[in-house]
């Protein structure tokens, strides 16, 4: 079973998640940009100390300065800056021709990854800055074996972690960021909430409407597929009122179709059904035979035992004829105690013996109305489709067999007589 929430909740819920969720990437993305902007600051405060030691370095280069010099002059410069150490690692050739100094290793050569500069933090208190220094026009004069541009060497500038501070305009727009990718985020996770528990319910809700206006089928349940208790309550509701309509309709087209205290068809399908049963039998190629039925003494049992007494004799009347009758069969009550009775794929006499036999059982065995046994007895009189009417309409086969019907009946009394 899926778990029930309130609205409120359920808006309560999403405002939750998609503020923590939408703070954590906003730090992120803040957090990011002002890494940006510190690598930034950091590297142009090392391009600008760099360039003033490097200035120094080849002002002593061209006085003619020894590669020892140089290392006193750089210890000269840490001195007067003991928060920043400033370190010279000398290429291959360089080496080669002055002899050994700082190595140049594939690390630092792989914090450049062949830009010019480059700044590396290797641990929370030190951070470097990296800048490589190139062979110029003018040093070829002193270095053999190189080429303009080729790496000399890298200038390695390290300042103390706490040197770095964050400008105030990136820490308010680092807050702005914050608040407005959390205003977004919660904006966005409330309008899907609110379109996957309400809006998508509601619209569905509306579809059903229409089609309910349309006459949809009513046995069909609103699902509206959301975990709100409001929206379950509307669902329960709609579907409690459609079994309601659905009860409603049944009863009727019921009434519409059925005559109530004999439960045979009324009136008022009699044409439709002429119509279906004498298209079967030109379809089929077989006959199809019609049937009036008027119960006799009817008016007698009413002026005697009462109009409740009659009712109960058409009931138990037609109970008996479709228990004997076929299932393809259709009886039709034609008015007060008069039936017709359609007969598919049956002829003419095969109905006159079927009610012979019918009348036998219902003229022999008794019903008890308040203790009284009464019997009841009918007339028939039957025609066959098409060899007596090839019309469809269903008037003359009905004029034929009720004439029969009387004849029967005429015949009854004069034997009485």
């Amino acid at each position: 079973m899926r778990p029930v929430t309130s609205l409120k909740n359920a808006l309560f819920n999403s405002l939750y998640r998609s503020s923590i969720i939408s703070t954590f990437f906003a730090l992120i993305i803040v957090a990011t940009l002002i890494f940006l902007s510190i690598e930034k600051d950091l590297r142009q405060e090392g391009q600008y100390l760099g360039q003033l030691v490097f200035k120094e370095l080849r002002q002593a280069m061209d006085r003619g300065a020894s590669y020892e010099e140089v290392d006193q002059l750089i210890a000269e410069i840490n001195d007067h800056a003991p928060d920043i150490t400033y370190s010279m690692y000398r290429s291959e050739a360089i080496q080669n021709q002055f002899g050994e100094g700082r190595e140049l290793t594939q690390e630092i050569l792989a914090h450049l990854n062949g830009s010019p500069d480059a700044t590396h933090v290797e641990s929370l208190e030190k951070i470097h800055y990296f800048r490589s220094i190139n062979f110029q026009q003018e040093c070829l004069a002193c270095h053999q074996n190189v080429a303009v541009g080729d790496l000399a060497g890298v200038l390695d500038v390290s300042f103390p972690a706490h040197r770095v501070r964050i400008p105030i305009s990136e820490v308010l727009m680092g807050l702005f960021l914050v608040f407005s990718i959390t205003i977004i985020s919660s904006y966005l996770a409330l309008s899907t909430d609110l379109l996957s528990h309400m809006i998508r319910p509601l619209q569905k809700l509306e579809r059903k409407l229409k089609e309910t206006e349309g006459h949809h089928d009513l046995n069909e349940r609103l699902e509206l597929d959301s975990d709100l208790k409001e929206i379950l309550s509307i669902e329960h509701s709609f579907n409690a009122q459609q079994e309601l309509l659905h009860s409603a309709f049944q009863k009727v087209e019921e009434v519409s179709i059925f005559d109530t205290l004999t439960s045979t068809y009324n009136r008022h399908q009699l044409d439709r059904l002429f119509t279906e049963e004498t298209v079967r039998a030109i379809r089929q190629k077989k006959p199809m035979t019609i049937a009036m039925i008027d119960l006799n003494g009817f008016k007698q049992i009413n002026d005697t035992h009462g109009h409740q007494a009659g009712d109960e004799i058409l009931a138990h009347f037609c109970k008996v004829l479709r228990h004997n009758l076929r299932m393809t069969d259709k009886v039709i009550r034609y008015g007060g105690d008069e039936f017709i009775v359609l007969l598919p794929d049956c002829s003419k006499e095969m109905a006159e013996g079927l009610f012979a036999r019918i009348e036998e059982i219902t003229s022999t065995e008794p019903y008890y109305y308040k203790g009284q046994v009464l019997f009841t007895q009918f007339s028939s009189g039957t025609a066959e489709f098409p060899s007596e009417s090839a019309s469809d309409q269903g008037l003359e086969l009905i004029e034929t067999a009720d004439a029969r019907m009387y004849q029967e009946k005429q015949r009854r009394k004069a034997n009485r007589t």
